[in-house]
């Protein structure tokens, strides 16, 4: 049982949601119909309530609530939690006003009582769960065989409740040591031919055997490039992806025009504003490196006062606490509505929607300097949004450049239309994190 506790923890919460939410659905027409008329409620509500539940447990995957990696206290749980609920229940509100003649359905209280319901009852089941694995220290034993310092066992260490515990590190790999240990899994450096035969007799008594490069790039979905052979940087580099490139750029052309209809309000109301709050011009622009180190311009609407950079470009910690910003450039970064203006760079093919983020040019020959294998998230196209972005905070020096390059190297191995569709959706639900 505790084996398949761990295996399927997160797996255990989705099945709880699901229960919890349906459970929500008959106590809310049980509360509001009573006995005699809850089987056919059931029947009128079922269909159009499973779609609305889906959109919930959706909501929660977007805004990390089925991932360990994120949400590692209770206020950053609260926060994303209260905020998935909202966005469930608009978006709710919206599916019934838009297809309620077809649902023959408008529950607007019915909606708001189930919400209330599933929120609380789900919010407090998910505590009671953490509290109970917690408690059990129920997680999987892990030894690590490599012979010099890797990033794996830090990252292990600073995130303790993705439910991996260390039961040893070594540079030797003993067999007999390792099965009195009785390890979940073993992770090694590379997997050579001298000690196959240990790794296959680990195998047969049920013990996970990996390299540490596929599982740190499994367990933290980014790829640890100070590790990494390349043999295999060429490999998926080198893939041919002539479809994924056709339907990545048909789906920017077509997105950023539809975007730039809806965003034109804003085209006129923020320059009036940037102009009534500073001088200079309305729009940012700068030069940014994207595909195949191709030089572009990139359009922004400023938020900086117009000497802010007088003193040449130069790494900020925060956008709290650069001086250098304008007030409503502030509230303009807070909800990214300076980076509107790159619609227009998508729909010119200069960047993508979904991408490594574009750097300036000077920045970019500084960190290909310091940085190994820096200039290879260049071989894909620069994106307004990325993995590294909904992963990872502001980056302000080359340390955060180096994690965040991690995750670009994920995004290069892994891209494909879902995937880019799940990173726009993750984008949208950073931006209510703010």
């Amino acid at each position: 049982m505790k084996g398949l506790l761990i295996q399927f923890k997160m797996f255990l919460i989705f099945v709880v949601d699901l229960i919890v939410a349906f459970g929500a659905l008959s106590l809310t027409l049980f509360l509001r119909y009573g006995g005699n008329d809850f089987y056919s409620q059931i029947t009128a509500h079922f269909i159009p309530f499973s779609i609305i539940i889906l959109l919930f447990l959706l909501s929660f995957y977007i805004f990390n609530l089925y991932s360990f990696r994120f949400n590692k206290n209770i206020t950053e749980f609260i926060n994303s939690f209260t905020k998935s609920l909202a966005v469930s229940f608009a978006l709710s509100v919206l599916v019934f006003y838009v297809f309620g003649d077809f649902f023959k359905l408008t529950p607007k209280t019915n909606l708001v009582l189930f919400t209330a319901i599933f929120g609380i009852s789900d919010f407090y089941l998910r505590i009671l769960i953490k509290r109970y694995f917690a408690k059990k220290g129920i997680n999987r034993k892990i030894i690590i065989i490599s012979e010099g310092e890797n990033g794996l066992i830090a990252e292990l260490k600073q995130n303790q409740n993705i439910g991996y515990e260390i039961i040893q590190e070594t540079s030797c790999f003993d067999l007999s040591e390792i099965i009195n240990l009785d390890p979940d899994l073993v992770v090694i450096d590379s997997i050579t031919e001298k000690e196959f035969d240990k790794i296959y007799t680990l195998i047969k008594k049920g013990v996970f055997v990996y390299t540490i490069n596929n599982f740190y790039t499994e367990i933290f979905q980014k790829v640890p490039t100070e590790k990494i052979e390349k043999e295999e940087v060429v490999d998926y580099l080198s893939r041919n992806r002539t479809i994924f490139n056709f339907t990545k750029r048909a789906l920017d052309v077509i997105l950023s025009l539809a975007l730039i209809l809806i965003f034109s309000p804003l085209f006129v109301i923020i320059p009036i504003l940037i102009k009534i709050t500073s001088r200079g011009p309305v729009l940012f622009k700068h030069k940014r490196i994207s595909l195949n180190d191709t030089e572009f311009t990139i359009y922004k609407f400023r938020s900086m006062y117009i000497d802010a950079e007088k003193k040449g470009a130069m790494w900020t910690e925060n956008n709290k606490n650069d001086s250098r910003i304008t007030p409503i450039g502030r509230f303009m970064r807070q909800t990214h509505i300076d980076e509107i203006p790159q619609v227009v760079n998508i729909l010119r093919g200069d960047i993508s929607f979904v991408g490594p983020r574009p750097e300036r040019p000077e920045f970019v020959s500084e960190l290909k300097r310091d940085i190994l294998y820096y200039d290879l998230r260049h071989s894909v196209k620069a994106g307004l949004t990325g993995w590294a972005q909904v992963n990872y905070k502001y980056g302000s020096s080359v340390d955060d450049a180096k994690e965040k390059l991690k995750y670009d190297f994920y995004y290069i191995k892994n891209r494909n239309i879902f995937f880019d569709i799940l990173i726009v959706l993750k984008t949208i639900a950073k931006i209510f994190t703010y």
